[in-house]
């Protein structure tokens, strides 16, 4: 009996921290994937707002926090012109729907840890331009 009664009570337990979680804290991890692709250059270096994450072509797996609503993202190559791009931070309709299916607690618990935001755009297809060399003849 006493058996019967500990696992109830672990369950109970189990389902309730569930239920305080929403479903973009359980289902979308703790980290974002930004993906580059580009077939100009072996290898170029990408930047968020001045510090380097990793190189590119590949894929660079960042933590939720280390990407901001308007966060600059350069991608930048020696002899090559760098580029940017705005990266903003976008609901996912998906978390959303889901939240709200099984109440609205778990969609405010998304809302105030930030996970029902995913980068956008979280995929790159670029192309570096080689930078102008500009010499004076005298």
């Amino acid at each position: 009996m006493e058996r019967i009664k500990c696992l109830i009570l672990t369950v109970a337990i189990v389902a309730l921290g569930i239920m305080h979680q929403g479903c973009a804290t359980i289902l979308g991890g703790k980290r974002n994937t930004l993906v580059f692709k580009d077939e100009s250059i072996p290898v170029a270096q990408v930047f968020i707002d001045g510090k380097f994450i990793g190189n590119a072509p590949g894929r660079i797996k960042l933590h939720k926090g280390e990407i901001q609503h308007g966060s600059k993202l350069e991608i930048k190559a020696d002899g090559y012109e760098k580029m940017e791009y705005l990266i903003l931070r976008k609901q996912n309709p998906v978390y959303s729907v889901i939240d709200i299916l099984i109440g609205g607690l778990p969609l405010a618990i998304d809302y105030l840890t930030g996970n029902i935001y995913r980068p956008f755009p979280r995929s790159f297809q670029y192309t570096l331009k080689k930078t102008q060399i500009i010499t004076d003849d005298l």
